[in-house]
């Protein structure tokens, strides 16, 4: 059998956030080093996005906060002569409450406090527009409210792609140049073309991004000037994604490297902006990224001539900041705790729950949270002495946590909306309200669903998946049955993302009229005060939404019921993932090395998704939807707590026949929309896979893993 030859190549993973190996190896140029060659190391990290207090998990093993990566930081920094330290955007937005309660002046100052050298804006720094970015990065008060004053930053920010409208300059200077150990290197700035998409529309007002085109002649005007300036070594810090698997870097940061010249002089393009990792070379620029939210940081080792200022030689590494024997740093403790003493409602409880109020499925169905959050939307004050909406709206992408078991604080009501939106109430006719309904029901490129269920507040519907979407809603009423007038208008509350079109509710850029109101967490947070008063927080399903599932009897269509082994799901895992690192056969017993399946299961044992029993694997036995569950799980990494999981199990009638060690993961299946009933609200745990069924599965599995 011929084994895979990995060496010299970089490690890959697919998922965002998802580090399967604490340090990964870049690819190295071919050219060694003279003696007299300057090493410098640029030490930086990519989408921290104020994630100051938060613990990550990556193989059950606790990583990141502020604290723990600044202690990796720092003694990297310690270890050379020559370094420098950058981020690489969206280090600001969708932030930890420890953070945003502040408009994200913990963040800056933290960053202030680390001495960075650099800075790129990512798409999160537009969030809350342009006056907002502006006070943040050079100080001043924050437009929002008015309550925070920015220090500003103490380090250079670049971007050299997005171009204020009023001047036609860039809105910020587009590079900028960094000289340390003798030599000189420029850092030139962009970020990803897809930010007006991915933010409010107000949030880009006044700004304008280059096209591709574009961005390519603004890199090689700004790379000819800095050589003008005797600037040879160039870094573009580029909020733009890419991700590196099977040795092969792809993405917009990619598709940047390849139109640019061969001989361009840029040496380096950081990414951003996809949560993944990259370490790999692409038409000689080597392209590097490190995952997010602190979890992991680059060290880019660049060795220089002094007298010409060209790169050498190059390569990178990419570390896990595993908590585990660290340190932390006690700059980092004091900053985080200057916020929590600042807002001490974020460790006061507001309630309890028995876990039961999650977010389950939301895509596809009602959910207990999603209800919870409507009714809270519904009754938000807009200061206009009216009474309370008809209606409220709200998209299943913006519930980001479940509320968990046990106390309750304002900073877990923060993980659940963590984004600051403003509400709106909007003016809506029956009509549209159907529309927005329709909408909800979207297709992807290559033709498959995309589905993002509205969770609603003062109305119910029915929905039949037999009928196209024009005619799907069958029924809709008030929540007393009355029916919903098409030419009656109504008032209905969405956040801002929603108002302006985003996730494609496009019908609400033509409502009658927009009032905007408060923030989304301040209307949820006083919601859960008032109304449950320290005491028990409760929501169910109560029948707002029922969906008519598609009929399954299609027999024109050919359907393969052919079952699938253990290896097989295995090998179908591994092929979809593109996995390619073991260099070793199996371990496990039964499995031969010269098997068609033990490259596969090799490497599903490396990932950590498999483990076997007893030493064996049992690669020819079918497997079932229960211990494909638990594969699949281990892919994403996010298992509910044990009372959270049985709660989800104990809603099927055959629950109780889950094996123990599969609760969790089925349970962790079922609440991300990937794993449904077998058949009515059975889940039918022992059943045996269909090569169908598991493919669908694995689908499901992965999308959601780079979601």
């Amino acid at each position: 059998m011929l084994w895979k030859k990995m060496l010299g190549k970089s490690t890959i993973r697919v998922a965002a956030t998802a580090l399967l190996l604490s340090q990964l190896l870049g690819a190295v140029g071919p050219v060694s080093a003279a003696s007299n060659d300057v090493e410098v190391h640029l030490i930086g990290i990519n989408d921290l996005h104020g994630q100051l207090d938060t613990t990550s998990l990556v193989n059950d093993k606790k990583v990141g906060t502020a604290p723990i990566l600044a202690t990796y930081l720092k003694e990297a920094q310690a270890k050379y002569e020559h370094s420098l330290l950058f981020h690489n955007g969206d280090s600001v937005g969708a932030s930890a409450p420890v953070s945003s309660l502040d408009r994200d002046e913990p963040t800056m100052e933290w960053m202030n406090m680390m001495g960075f050298d650099v800075g790129s804006l990512g798409n999160h720094e537009f969030d809350q527009g342009i006056a907002a970015l502006k006070a943040q990065i050079f100080g001043g008060l924050d437009p929002k409210e008015g309550k925070v004053t920015h220090a500003g930053a103490k380090f250079d920010y670049v971007n050299a792609n997005v171009i204020e409208t009023s001047t036609g300059k860039p809105l910020i200077k587009p590079y900028v140049i960094k000289e340390v150990g003798g030599v000189k290197i420029g850092f030139i700035g962009l970020v990803t073309k897809a930010t007006p998409a991915k933010v409010s529309p107000s949030g880009t007002a006044g700004v304008r991004f280059l096209s591709a085109e574009e961005e390519v002649e603004a890199v090689n005007k700004y790379a000819k000037e800095l050589q003008d300036q005797g600037v040879e070594t160039i870094i573009v810090l580029a909020h733009d994604p890419a991700s590196t698997k099977e040795g092969v870097t792809t993405g917009e940061a990619a598709d940047l490297a390849k139109a640019l010249p061969a001989d361009s002089p840029v040496d380096v393009i950081v990414a951003g902006d996809n949560h993944a990792l990259a370490n790999g070379e692409v038409n000689g620029k080597l392209i590097v990224q490190a995952y997010s939210y602190g979890t992991a940081f680059e060290d880019i080792k660049l060795m220089i001539d002094p007298a010409t200022g060209d790169v050498t030689e190059k390569s990178a590494t990419v570390t896990t900041t595993f908590q585990e024997g660290v340190k932390e740093d006690p700059e980092s403790l004091a900053i985080i705790k200057k916020s929590l003493d600042k807002h001490p409602e974020l460790t006061k409880p507001v309630g309890t729950t028995d876990g039961s109020v999650t977010r389950t499925d939301a895509y596809n169905n009602e959910a207990p949270l999603g209800n919870l959050i409507a009714d809270a939307m519904r009754q938000a004050d807009f200061g206009d002495n009216a009474s309370d909406a008809d209606f409220a709206f709200m998209n299943p992408g913006g519930i980001r946590a479940d509320l968990p078991e046990g106390d309750v604080t304002f900073a877990d009501l923060a993980k659940i909306q963590p984004f600051g939106n403003t509400l709106v109430k909007l003016e809506l006719t029956g009509e549209q309200i159907q529309t927005l309904l329709e909408q909800q029901w979207g297709t992807n490129a290559d033709g498959t669903p995309n589905t993002k269920t509205l969770q609603i507040s003062g109305l119910k519907y029915t929905a039949d998946f037999n009928k196209p979407v024009a005619e799907r809603v069958t029924s809709l009423s008030l929540e007393d049955g009355t029916p919903i007038d098409p030419a009656k208008t109504y008032t209905a509350v969405v956040n801002n993302f929603m108002a302006a079109g985003g996730d494609n509710y496009k019908v609400l850029v033509d409502a009658k009229s927009s009032l905007a109101g408060p923030i989304d967490l301040d209307v949820f947070y006083q919601y859960i005060v008032d109304t449950y008063k320290g005491g028990a927080i409760q929501a169910k399903t109560e029948g707002r939404i029922t969906n008519v599932a598609a009929s399954t009897d299609q027999p024109e269509t050919p359907v393969t019921t052919e079952v699938i082994s253990r290896a097989e799901f295995v090998s179908a895992l591994v092929d979809m993932l593109k996995l390619n690192e073991v260099t070793a056969a199996p371990a496990f017993k039964d499995v031969a090395a010269d098997a068609a399946y033990a490259d596969a299961i090799a490497e599903a044992a490396h990932a950590g998704f498999i483990q076997g029993y007893g030493g064996n694997f049992s690669p020819d036995r079918d497997i079932t939807r229960e211990e494909a569950a638990t594969i699949l799980a281990k892919l994403l990494n996010n298992q509910d707590s044990d009372k959270n999981a049985a709660a989800i199990i104990a809603g099927f009638e055959d629950g109780k026949t889950v094996s123990k060690y599969a609760v969790e993961s089925m349970a962790a299946l079922i609440d991300q929309g990937i794993l449904g009933a077998a058949e009515k609200n059975l889940l039918q745990p022992k059943q045996t896979l269909s090569a169908d069924d598991a493919k669908a599965l694995i689908q499901k599995a992965v999308a959601a893993k780079a979601s």
